[in-house]
């Protein structure tokens, strides 16, 4: 990352280490002779917060890598996927602004009541991190562990750290931004299009189309997907077809790699979604591995003008694969046989004007509609044991 691109960093890191010295710290202590101190945790990494360009990252289940590379900060391990640049500077600029406050024990085996034991122990709760420049020179080495709870007035907060290879662990005021998992490094979140925006959705299979629907208003002004073209007996399942929409819905990745590194097979499924806006998003999809994987190929119609939704879909999606979430692969690869149903017989018993398609209701309702249809009054419905009109038992 360039000094420019970092420079918030710098002035982030000096704002907590002002509020570091201004804050004050209520908390009560039993031993009246502990030295506190008031000191930066990692001075050097302080010093040079701007020339951090890589960050090693390792949980009990997990490893990252994480590179700037070219200007641009990537996930090594996932084939230099891309990586937010404000995900690393606020882990950097959180790191920079712990500052000691209280030693701790340095006996490894109390290490794990503060969760700070290696990372890579057995059932350890720890996270570990190095901050290296790039001649390859550690800025800074930290294991993070638990939350303190003794110091929740402290508007910093606390947390227990310990550098890797000294005994001594550390309260220090501040907290650390750490992503939830070595996932959340990368902006996960590669496609959203609102259901409601979906207007059209297409789905190929052997090259061949195998189901083609579009979003109109019915008589009773509900949007519905209607077949094309449309059938005499057979109908778009609407519900059905508006889950398969929802794919594309805030859509997520599990794993991802560039594209050449999977192998679609050739009858692999693929599906055209065409959005309100022009944006034409087609997704291929199999299942390889026992994994769902998806490629998108992002466009816009004729004569449309690429929308800021569709640019960054597509720089985010160009050239990679990915696994989806088992909670979406099933949209995209709903059974062909659950897209259709058969169009409900308007006359059938139980049908009225305005239910939805198939819906019925109950014989008696049904003769109190159909008498205030036919302009007679409906008789209210019956309790027994009781006269409506004068609150008697009835006769």
């Amino acid at each position: 990352m360039s000094p420019r691109a970092f420079l918030i960093l710098a002035g982030i890191t000096a704002v907590g280490v002002v509020a570091a010295g201004a804050a004050v710290i209520v908390e009560s202590r039993s031993a009246q002779d502990v030295q506190l101190y008031d000191e930066p945790m990692f001075p050097d990494l302080v010093a040079h917060a701007n020339d951090v360009a890589k960050i090693v990252y390792t949980t009990p289940t997990d490893h990252a890598t994480i590179q700037l590379k070219n200007g641009q900060w990537v996930f090594a391990d996932r084939f230099d996927y891309p990586v937010p640049t404000s995900n690393v500077r606020s882990l950097v600029a959180s790191v920079a602004a712990l500052r000691r406050f209280e030693p701790k024990t340095d006996d490894p085996a109390k290490y794990s009541r503060l969760s700070v034991e290696d990372a890579a122990g057995t059932n350890a709760r720890s996270r570990q991190m190095t901050f290296e420049n790039a001649a390859g020179q550690k800025l800074a080495a930290v294991v993070v562990g638990r939350a303190s709870s003794t110091m929740i007035f402290d508007p910093l907060g606390g947390t227990y750290v310990r550098v890797p290879g000294e005994a001594r662990s550390w309260l220090v005021r501040g907290t650390v931004a750490l992503p939830p998992t070595t996932l959340d490094w990368m902006n996960r979140q590669i496609i959203h299009v609102p259901g409601p925006e979906v207007n059209a959705i297409q789905i190929r299979e052997g090259g061949k189309v195998v189901f083609d629907s579009l979003k109109s208003i019915d008589e009773n002004g509900v949007a519905r997907y209607q077949l094309v073209p449309k059938e005499d007996k057979i109908q778009a399942a609407d519900s059905a077809v508006k889950q398969v929409a929802s794919g594309i819905v805030s859509l997520n990745f599990d794993d991802v790699k560039p594209a050449s590194a999977v192998k679609f097979p050739d009858n692999a499924r693929e599906l055209t979604f065409t959005a309100g806006d022009g944006m034409v998003l087609k997704a291929t999809v199999a299942t390889i591995d026992a994994l769902v994987w998806a490629k998108f190929d992002i466009t816009m119609t004729a004569g449309k003008a690429e929308t800021e939704r569709a640019k960054t879909a597509r720089e985010s999606t160009a050239g990679w694969a990915f696994a989806l979430p088992s909670f979406k692969s099933g949209a995209f690869l709903r059974p062909l046989e659950e897209l259709r149903e058969a169009i409900p017989d308007p006359n059938a018993v139980g049908a009225f004007p305005g239910l939805p398609p198939g819906a019925q209701l109950p014989p008696g309702l049904l003769e109190q509609l159909q008498r205030q249809q036919g302009g007679a009054p409906a008789a209210p419905p019956p309790v027994p044991g009781v006269n409506l009109q004068g609150l008697r038992p009835n006769p």
